[in-house]
């Protein structure tokens, strides 16, 4: 059996409805109407040892009602899970120690003292040993480079170097499973770099197990080789992130930038045989990897020209048709 085994998940929730006006609440006071909603349903994956995965999907998709039944906090209506041999809504204590969840919109840190006092909190409710704890958060202060921050009231301190305050106190327990929820939400640039660089770093030296949720495909691109996708709370799609990529966009943008002007006839049966756009001297198209191939074997053939670069479409617009439309991907 895998690492984490998640199988036919389903979540469903009651939810009230009511018309709008004074004669829906006349209505609903005699006669309560509720609606079941999946918020997930028949989800299944496996996840090994070390393995870095990103759980992708808009929001309302369903990823963090998964993510919360996977640490215990919600009872699924249906399904198991099974991490590390545990139950995860058992929440026995020796299940607890090896796991962890950072949420980006919500604080485990004591506001009003410094973070290294909320560490010696976690030291007591893991009885981790002084040693071990001195020299896990060591290596963790070192790492992240807040060795000047920690005696500093929690509120005081910028939004990236909370982030890696919560992130040490995730892990000064060494749990073998992390999950990251919105890990980099309104990081500047530079803090989003060095909080995906420490994930890549830790996972690569504890062998510790990362599930991503995230809204920033960057954070996905860098990370997770692996994505599994979701989407009103079905899973459509666990495998490789760039073979998604691929097919869901499998297009490059040429731009061409001949030396001299081409003769007409010979640009016109250029244009008739790709689906290109000429501005000047300049050549743009957005096509396949072999057409791209094969325009560019036509146009040095007429230019010698060193003047080109071929781009790969944003990934973000990509995954955007994606999640509008996701059947037309997935059933081609």
């Amino acid at each position: 059996m895998s690492f984490i085994q998640v199988n036919n998940l389903s979540k469903q929730f009651k939810i009230f409805k009511r018309e709008a006006g004074l004669k829906g609440a006349l209505q609903s006071f005699f006669n309560r109407q509720y609606e079941n909603i999946y918020a997930v349903k028949d989800c299944s994956l496996s996840i090994e040892k070390g393995e870095i995965i990103g759980i992708l999907g808009e929001n309302g998709a369903g990823k963090t009602t998964l993510i919360k039944m996977m640490v215990g906090l919600l009872h699924p209506s249906s399904g198991s899970i099974v991490i590390d041999s545990h139950n995860p809504w058992e929440r026995k204590n020796i299940f607890l120690k090896n796991i962890s969840i950072v949420m980006g919109q919500k604080n485990q840190l004591w506001w009003d003292i410094p973070a290294s006092e909320s560490f010696l909190l976690n030291k007591s409710i893991y009885n981790i040993p002084d040693i071990e704890f001195k020299n896990r958060l060591d290596e963790l202060v070192d790492m992240l480079d807040v060795k000047d921050k920690l005696n500093i009231q929690v509120r005081r301190l910028s939004l990236g170097e909370r982030m890696k305050m919560e992130i040490i106190a995730s892990l000064l327990h060494s749990p073998k499973i992390v999950f990251l929820d919105e890990p980099t939400l309104g990081l500047d640039i530079i803090s989003q770099s060095k909080i995906r660089d420490f994930i890549k770093y830790h996972n690569q030296e504890h062998l510790t197990t990362f599930i991503i949720t995230s809204h920033y495909i960057k954070d996905i691109q860098e990370l997770c080789k692996r994505v599994y996708v979701i989407n009103k709370g079905k899973g459509l799609y666990d495998g490789n992130f760039d073979n998604l990529i691929k097919k869901i966009n499998p297009k490059s943008k040429l731009i061409f930038q001949f030396n001299n002007t081409p003769k007409e006839h010979v640009l016109k049966t250029i244009k008739d045989k790709y689906d290109i756009k000429v501005n000047g001297l300049q050549i743009t198209g957005e096509l396949s990897e072999d057409k791209i191939k094969l325009l560019l074997i036509d146009l040095l053939k007429i230019d010698y020209s060193k003047n080109f670069k071929i781009d790969e479409l944003p990934v973000e617009e990509a995954m955007r048709s994606f999640f509008m439309n996701p059947d037309l991907f997935l059933n081609e």
